[in-house]
């Protein structure tokens, strides 16, 4: 295929091992839609259930004593857990524990500041420290809803218990005190319309709807007026979504919530409350969850590209979509919001020419105008990392998510709507003047301005590198060589990326390689007024391809 305009007329055909096809596009991912800001991709996790993986009860903890650390850990513990949290957790948490890591201007809410040994999840009473376990799994399950990523499939046990030592040296509390004993469940009573009915009395009476509001979904009265102890302005997410507790929404994750309360925050504990009258609270609020809303995905998995000997095009509605296999990953918002997109379906196949991804997720309605710049638009982006690197293995050498770091270099793919509404809106004036070219007849043969500032118009695409914040730069128009097309349908986006498996760029993902490619993605929606570092964000994932 000849490397030239993007054509409305027969759809594009890509790939069947008889023709080449170099087509230059545009895009940008993590650092967001604008062309004068850089944004960042950080991350976030989801507390859904891993029945692999058992996490150390908090009841049978060994943090009661201060001297775990050098008990456990020693030296070497302590070396291994720097390592892991400057490669994993400095970038929003800072290098000395601070919570202004180089992410930080870009998520909300603010990363944890550790230096005052302030945690909100915690199975200790208030105003306790937590135990090693509480920190432990907080690391391994993330926070939902938060940027704070779950880190359970990148960290060994023996990392991540490192990590939790290493984070207790930014707090001198942690020499000083020693944590209460945890509180303990012994039995869950169940919920009955009484119990049920006395805790929506009790929701009423102790004036929970002034945040939560009467429907539990964040919208009381002073949801936009409250702030944390470091003055940082707090969200108040919707109980009746599961996707958004932050530690677990089964009826005894919401009791011991409210039994010890979120440190450092407006909630606190409600232990004037009798056990009984907090346990028929949490009958009400679990009452109100709306459980068929979940969305299992996974953070961090193995994907990957079924070979076909077929031709490809870019039209996401191509039937031969309807045989490959879908995987889906969670997406982490680094804005806290109601109602984010929590998971992307990915598909891909591969022929002897090219390579194609299918992208699909939810979206109510689609941003895709371009006539007025206030309005916020659509966008996905695919993140690849460069070179010889290995997915947690030799020393976690891959790249930072969030747009790599220096000498790590990542190429980003990114499609956006309002790109392509322009691009289809002008093929439509094109056909409907029988092919006079509109720059001719507007600008008198002259450039057509907007185009001279935006030069990558012919395809709604747009490839870029970077390595680390603030160096995101597109490459130049003649390296320019994806392909994308998007639909929306039935409240759902479907984009299709399509490249060659030859490149001559060295600054080009190759997908011919033996071991997995890593692959992380970002979607910006415009009506959550999504540009630049505002999105929701992958982690990497493990993109296999067939040998």
């Amino acid at each position: 295929m000849a490397m030239k305009s993007y054509t409305p007329c027969p759809p594009l055909v890509l790939g069947s091992g008889k023709r080449s096809l170099v087509f230059w596009v545009v895009l940008f991912l993590f650092v967001g839609v604008s062309q004068n800001q850089n944004p960042v991709f950080a991350h976030s996790k989801d507390r859904s259930p891993e029945p692999e993986k058992v996490y150390p009860p908090a009841q049978h903890d060994p943090s009661h004593s201060t001297s775990q650390h050098s008990e456990k850990s020693g030296h070497e513990a302590s070396t291994r857990g720097e390592t892991v949290y400057k490669h994993m957790c400095v970038f929003c948490h800072g290098e000395d524990g601070n919570g202004g890591g180089k992410a930080m201007a870009y998520l909300y809410p603010w990363p944890r500041d550790f230096r005052k040994g302030v945690f909100k999840h915690r199975s200790t009473p208030p105003g306790s420290l937590p135990l090693d376990s509480d920190i432990y799994q907080t690391i391994v399950r993330g926070v939902p809803g938060t940027s704070m990523p779950a880190w359970g499939n990148a960290l060994t046990e023996e990392e991540t218990q490192s990590v939790v030592q290493y984070i207790k040296q930014f707090s001198p509390r942690f020499k000083q005190e020693k944590p209460a004993p945890p509180v303990v469940v012994k039995e869950i009573p169940p919920s009955t319309p009484e119990s049920i009915n006395n805790g929506k009395n009790l929701y009423e009476k102790m004036r929970c709807a002034r945040c939560h509001g009467t429907d539990l979904k964040g919208d009381g009265s002073l949801a936009d007026d409250l702030y944390d102890i470091w003055d940082h302005r707090v969200f108040i997410y919707d109980l009746t979504n599961p996707n958004t507790f932050k530690f677990g929404f089964e009826k005894k994750d919401i009791y011991l919530t409210l039994t010890t309360g979120l440190d450092g925050t407006p909630m606190k504990a409600y232990n004037d409350l009798a056990d009984q009258e907090r346990w028929s609270l949490a009958a009400y609020i679990t009452s109100k969850i709306q459980k068929k809303l979940l969305q299992d995905a996974e953070y961090e998995t193995d994907l990957a590209a079924q070979l076909i000997d077929a031709e490809v095009d870019l039209d996401p509605g191509n039937p031969i979509w309807d045989s490959v296999p879908v995987r889906e990953v969670h997406m982490i918002p680094l804005s806290a919001r109601t109602n984010p997109v929590n998971r992307i379906k990915f598909q891909s196949v591969i022929n002897d020419e090219g390579v194609a991804f299918r992208l699909e997720w939810d979206d109510e309605e689609p941003d895709k105008s371009s006539s007025r710049h206030q309005d916020f638009k659509d966008a996905v982006a695919m993140e690849f990392a460069l070179g010889d690197v290995v997915l947690h293995e030799h020393g976690h050498n891959e790249p930072f998510f969030g747009m790599g770091n220096r000498g790590k270099v990542v190429n980003i793919w990114q499609w956006r709507a309002d790109w392509q509404t322009e691009i289809e809106t002008k093929e439509k004036l094109e056909y409907a003047t029988k092919g006079l070219d509109m720059d001719t007849m507007i600008f008198g043969g002259e450039v057509n301005p907007v185009d001279s500032l935006n030069p990558f118009r012919d395809v709604p695409v747009e490839e870029l590198n970077a390595e680390g914040f603030g160096t995101l730069t597109p490459q130049p128009q003649t390296k320019q060589n994806v392909l994308g097309k998007g639909i929306w349908k039935d409240g759902k986006w479907q984009v299709v990326f399509y490249r060659t498996l030859e490149s001559l760029n060295k600054w080009d993902i190759k997908f011919q390689s033996e071991q997995p490619v890593l692959v992380s993605f970002a979607i910006w929606d415009g009506a959550h007024q999504d540009r630049n570092g505002r999105k929701v964000v992958s982690m990497w994932q493990r993109l296999r391809f067939p040998k």
